[in-house]
């Protein structure tokens, strides 16, 4: 694991992080008084659940995925990656270890968005309370899911073609996942175009991994059977990354 530990080391070092920390911890408790909160001080509970939520996608779209496509970047390019392969570290090894280093320092930003909506925006009723606490251990499930093998998709591509692709692969494919697939469902269904039909079915469905809704309205958390469908259709889709990422993934920068 000493790819791992200098990752981790590397990024400690950094002290990006700390920005990530901070603002994943501070917004969702500041945000929520910014708004006119007097004339209904109930809104304040599912506005910080909204804040802590839609705070950790950006931080993930912002830094997570630039984070790892610059050290899958460094890995391949300063040639520490033909190092480690010279002394038996097979460039799988390489891609899981970055990427382990790179969940080491998201899982965190999860557990808070999950802490903030537990003891900073928990619905007084106990009915509600037992509900929200199911729904944000879904939304942290669906939420890791669907970020881990982009994360790793951006370390693969970024030894491969570099970070800037790296990063804004990943980062189109979740955009387009949360708000483009609407709009394509839209065009589909006003015009008969098949082409239009199969590429709503091939895309990636990201949206149903969003669940904020749910806390601004207090829908209560998902049924089972529907999170469990939601959940093996995401991890399908990160299988399908994850085999990308190990195929496309270089430990030499191509010369």
């Amino acid at each position: 694991m000493q790819l791992y530990r200098l990752t981790v080391a590397t990024i400690f070092q950094r002290k990006v992080w700390l920005i990530a920390l901070l603002c994943a911890g501070l917004l969702p408790m500041i945000l929520p008084y910014l708004t006119p909160y007097e004339s209904n001080p109930t809104l304040i509970q599912p506005a910080r659940a909204q804040a802590a939520w839609v705070g950790l996608w950006v931080i993930t779209m912002l830094w997570v995925f630039f984070q790892a496509a610059r050290f899958g970047d460094d890995n391949a390019r300063s040639g520490l990656g033909s190092y480690f392969l010279s002394s038996g570290m097979s460039a799988m090894s390489q891609l899981f270890q970055i990427w382990a280093a790179c969940l080491t320092f998201f899982l965190p930003l999860v557990c808070i968005a999950v802490a903030i909506c537990w003891f900073g925006a928990m619905p007084s009723d106990p009915d509600q309370a037992n509900a929200w606490i199911l729904l944000n251990f879904q939304y942290a499930g669906v939420f890791l899911i669907t970020v881990a093998p982009l994360m790793m998709l951006s370390v693969a591509l970024g030894s491969c073609v570099g970070g800037t692709v790296g990063y804004l692969v990943p980062l189109s494919l979740l955009l387009y996942g949360l708000y483009g697939v609407s709009y394509v469902e839209m065009i589909a269904d006003s015009k008969d175009i098949p082409l239009l039909d199969w590429l709503f079915v091939a895309s990636p469905h990201y949206h149903i991994a969003d669940l904020t809704d749910r806390f601004v309205f207090k829908l209560g958390s998902m049924v089972g059977d529907e999170w469990l469908q939601n959940a093996f259709y995401l991890a399908g889709v990160g299988f399908v990354w994850a085999a990308v990422s190990i195929v496309s993934f270089r430990s030499k920068g191509v010369s």
